[in-house]
């Protein structure tokens, strides 16, 4: 009996900390997105549901391999309608956006990303790395 009721305490207590460790999802224009990533629960928790998203953005710092939390993004969609802008993104962030072709424009340090992206039902994954990625869109990336 005590240690069923031990591991009912011990449930009970660890469950506030994985619900306030997963990134609330929001919305903008119709675009349902989520941001975070910063700390190992919270790392767990964007990856529990990349499922939900069709475009994965991760930010990070390419020599040191460390994440990045202080990127400003912008999503137009072709026609340059704005549909997301959030501040101090990262180093994850998903959104989940009708299959289309968009423009991403991601800026930290200085220095300004932009991709031309084709999203579809499939998730798609860019990883952006402040050092050495060119920082040009290269043309659209399927």
């Amino acid at each position: 009996m005590q240690r069923t009721l031990a591991a009912i305490v011990l449930a009970t207590c660890l469950t506030p900390a994985v619900v306030l460790a997963a990134p609330t999802p929001k919305q903008q224009n119709g675009i349902t997105y989520v941001n975070g990533g910063v700390g190992e629960e919270e790392q767990a928790a964007m990856k529990a549901q990349r499922a939900d998203y069709n475009l994965l953005l991760t930010f990070a710092t390419k020599q040191s391999g460390a994440y990045r939390s202080d990127v400003q993004l912008d999503i137009s969609d072709a026609k340059g309608a704005n549909l997301v802008t959030a501040a101090n993104t990262g180093p994850m962030f998903f959104a989940k956006l009708p299959p289309g072709t968009y423009r991403v424009s991601a800026a930290a340090e200085g220095k300004t990303f932009k991709r031309t992206v084709k999203v579809g039902n499939t998730p798609k994954e860019i990883v952006l790395h402040w050092e050495n990625d060119n920082p040009d869109d290269p043309g659209p990336q399927d």
